[in-house]
């Protein structure tokens, strides 16, 4: 395919819901459409470096900015459309700007909650809080569910149906005469400059004098080759000793290794499948730390430049999610976190291996320009160091490499508690790196989709909590069991079901109803016992964690652990089935509640 048609393909597919997005956002249909048609003759002019890189993302955002910047939105216009939905559009209108574009974006722009946070510059886990939050004053304001809200949304883009979007040929014909255009006025302007007496500079090139030339000349060559720059990154860019040494000031540490083999495969830590997350990297450095004294206590810091910066991002989500995955017998996520920085936000993540001796891992992930980089602690114990230490340790890492990886450098971070990052399989429910070891048991979980479909699963006879109604949008349930471990019975595991429900008062009055239900379970049946119960609060999910006892025989009675969590509109239901000693205790359990809660942000 020529570069004619894969434009030509590129934009006949995406500029009618370029537009409607457009609209959405800026209210002025005619604003909209001219800002959508500038927005693609500028990307025709720099097709080739955009068209490998998110070109939809680039046209929207430019669209965007243009719709912002160079013009206004005229209030008596928008009022005097009479097809708009002019209610909607004040209502968007006075959102915050972040939270208007990722509505937009999961509506009109038909684009899911990774890629439409991505676009807007947060986290995905940002991204869903803020566009949760952001619906559910939409639906106060307006006084409708989100089902209706999401139809007028989706009407919006009939207003803009009338408006037919110039062919493209004649896109690339305004884009060829813009670009001619504005090289004649520079070049007139560099000419002015040399006529009215601009020859300041000392090898005798007028034209060469950047301090007079226009801005917009300077712009495309003023950035640095990030992979020319890149280059520079060697061993010196490695953390020192005497950084690693502020995350255990009491010991005296060495640098054990340095390793720049690309052909080495060998992991240099616990969850990684592979020792880096690009498949074909620039270049890649590992460097380990010990101790000296004969203690365990170690860290490893790699950092992988990629060829660009996009490749870049994809080895830095990876390497989070191979500790989001890790599926290592007796290891268990027990914290997460985000480093909050002006220029991108950072990550570290809190293991803890139970095997003997106890280990914790404290893991943080960093990315700037073309480099991902990761520093691992390992030290025997259940306490690590103080995440803010460690996350200064982690941004130093960053400071040695920002400049040359073509990343940008701030000493100005915040530490603050976070949802887990995303797994790969069915996010929204817990993951086999949140479930907790189970007495002397050296196996791993494993998770799998309910067989029986529309049957509750975690359901008890106190509960009898049902997903199926006209009030849930969706459920869907798990089954979590350990099945290398033969010594349990098969009553032993962990059942989860999720629901989404219409609203968020539907899904409160369904935690009402099941909880009311489990108080008077002792009273409806005389071999009930309810105890254990504990509230769970973490972020804005918020549930109760109950133990039921029920009879089987006068001398013996099974018991359940059972957790409701809502988190907005979403409900999950968490029930672990123990077998004698093959138990945790109720505050474990309420830890596992309490994740089950931070999972909901990732309900589809």
């Amino acid at each position: 395919m020529t570069r004619v048609d894969e434009f030509t393909s590129f934009y006949t597919s995406t500029s009618a819901s370029t537009l409607r997005a457009t609209y959405a956002l800026c209210g002025d249909r005619q604003v909209a459409f001219e800002a959508t048609v500038d927005a693609y003759r500028r990307a025709w002019r720099d097709w080739t470096k955009i068209r490998d890189h998110r070109p939809l993302a680039w046209v929207r955002n430019e669209a965007w900015r243009l719709t912002a910047l160079s013009r206004g939105t005229h209030p008596l216009r928008r009022k005097h459309e009479e097809d708009a939905d002019v209610e909607l559009l004040e209502a968007l209108g006075d959102m915050p700007i972040d939270d208007r574009r990722l509505i937009v974006l999961l509506t009109l722009g038909q684009t899911d909650l990774v890629e439409a946070s991505r676009e807007v510059g947060v986290p995905a886990e940002h991204g869903m809080e803020t566009v949760t939050t952001a619906l559910d004053v939409l639906e106060k304001r307006l006084g409708q569910p989100l089902e209706q809200l999401e139809e007028r949304m989706h009407a919006l883009g009939t207003v803009t149906r009338q408006m037919q979007m110039p062919p493209a040929e004649t896109i690339r014909h305004r884009a060829q005469i813009g670009q001619r255009r504005n090289t004649l006025l520079l070049v007139a302007a560099a000419v002015a400059l040399v006529l009215g007496g601009g020859f300041l500079v000392t090898d005798g090139d007028a034209l060469a004098s950047r301090a007079d030339l226009p801005h917009r000349q300077k712009i495309g060559d003023e950035g640095p080759d990030v992979v020319l720059e890149a280059q520079k990154i060697g061993t010196d860019d490695l953390l020192t000793s005497a950084q690693v040494k502020k995350l255990d000031p009491a010991r005296t540490w060495r640098v054990v290794d340095t390793n720049d083999d690309l052909e080495d495969k060998t992991p240099y830590a616990t969850c990684p499948t592979k020792r880096f997350a690009n498949s074909d990297p620039l270049k890649a450095y590992v460097r380990t730390y010990e101790v000296k004294g004969g203690t365990n206590e170690r860290v490893a810091q790699a950092i992988e430049v990629s060829r660009s910066t996009d490749e870049a991002d994809d080895a830095f989500r990876r390497l989070v999610r191979w500790y989001s995955d890790c599926e290592h017998p007796r290891v268990q996520l027990v914290g997460s976190y985000v480093v909050k920085r002006p220029f991108g936000d950072f990550r570290i993540l809190r293991l803890r291996s139970y095997r003997s001796p106890e280990r914790t891992f404290t893991v943080g992930f960093s990315h700037s320009g073309t480099v991902a980089s990761t520093v691992v602690h390992e030290v025997d114990g259940a306490t690590g160091p103080e995440i803010e230490t460690f996350a200064q340790t982690l941004n130093d890492s960053v400071a040695r490499v920002c400049k040359e990886s073509g990343g940008r450098c701030s000493d100005d971070i915040e530490v603050l508690s976070a949802n887990p990052p995303r797994t790969s399989e069915a996010p929204q429910f817990l993951g086999i790196v949140d479930l907790p070891p189970i007495a002397d048991i050296d196996k791993v979980w494993a998770g799998v989709d309910s067989p029986e479909r529309g049957i509750n699963p975690a359901a008890t006879q106190c509960d009898r909590a049902s997903f199926k109604s006209k009030d849930v949008r969706r459920s869907q349930s798990r089954v979590f069991v350990i099945p290398e471990a033969r010594e349990l019975p098969q009553e032993f595991g962990v059942a989860e079901t999720v629901g989404q429900f219409r609203s968020v008062t539907t899904a409160k009055k369904f935690v009402a109803k099941i909880t009311d239900r489990v108080k008077k379970c002792e009273d409806d049946s005389l071999s009930a016992r309810v105890d254990q119960k504990m509230s769970v609060t973490s972020g804005e999910a918020k549930g109760t964690v109950w133990r039921v006892g029920l009879e089987v025989t006068k001398k013996s009675r099974i018991y359940y652990r059972v957790a409701l969590v809502r988190r907005g509109a979403d409900v999950a239901q968490v029930t672990f089935t123990p077998a004698g000693s093959y138990d945790i205790s109720q505050k474990v359990f309420s830890t596992l509640a309490a994740r089950a809660g931070q999972r909901l942000v990732y309900m589809p």
